[in-house]
């Protein structure tokens, strides 16, 4: 995991002096898919169709070239016609697998619904996690002193094992693999240009919104991206 570089000088004011690991803002949301939906939207226009344009204009270059070669040649076609079958068939995967993911991310999204999830927005990373998670019976402890109190929820907690516990997504800002997107009612998280978490502003006050969107610009620069 990187450490943030310090590159922040005194010009600016208070806004470019900001502490690392400091929390920013934190908040609670349940999930919904036309929300999910919505924001996955958005992430494949900017990054997965961008990207499968190049890649098919390749493959279109490579299917040409053996149509040519095809034409062009005196009795030896096996080659040519096995490179076309293999554009062919490149081609097709590169359209059907953002196709796949997208009806594989809908079928699941039923199980999700209503999952309350918190995000935690630091200077030098987002936690997200599910807060709320049924414990199983033999995490509670058998013994509660005298028998007459219930263990609280913090007490329940940390009976459950490490191997039983959900763990929380921690993604490290100081990555130049780490991207923010901002839209009016979204924060897009994305890694690699590959993967995303869409975390709704309904569950942040608007101040927290503001102070997310003032400190992370600053932090993240160019892979900040505004609405």
């Amino acid at each position: 995991m990187g450490i943030m570089k310090e590159m922040f000088g005194d010009e600016g004011g208070d806004a470019y002096d900001i502490p690392v690991g400091e929390l920013i803002a934190q908040g609670e949301y349940d999930s919904r898919a036309e929300e999910i939906l919505r924001g996955y939207k958005v992430f494949r226009k900017k990054y997965v169709y961008r990207s499968m344009v190049w890649k098919l204009l390749l493959v279109a270059l490579a299917m040409a070239y053996s149509i040519i070669s095809i034409i062009n040649s005196k009795g030896e076609e096996f080659i040519p016609i096995f490179c076309l079958l293999l554009s062919l068939f490149i081609g097709f995967w590169f359209v059907s697998t953002p196709v796949n993911n997208a009806k594989k991310l809908k079928a699941g999204l039923g199980e999700l619904e209503g999952t309350v999830y918190r995000a935690e927005f630091y200077t030098d990373r987002i936690k997200i996690s599910t807060p709320y998670v049924e414990l199983p019976e033999e995490a509670v402890p058998a013994e509660q002193g005298d028998g007459t109190e219930e263990p609280s929820g913090e007490e329940s907690a940390e009976a459950v094992p490490d191997e039983e516990k959900i763990p929380a997504s921690v993604i490290h800002l100081d990555q130049p693999i780490v991207t923010l997107i901002e839209k009016e009612d979204i924060f897009l998280l994305i890694v690699k240009k590959q993967y995303v978490f869409i975390i709704p502003k309904r569950g942040f006050a608007d101040e927290d919104v503001t102070k997310i969107r003032e400190k992370l610009s600053v932090i993240m620069g160019i892979r900040y991206k505004g609405i």
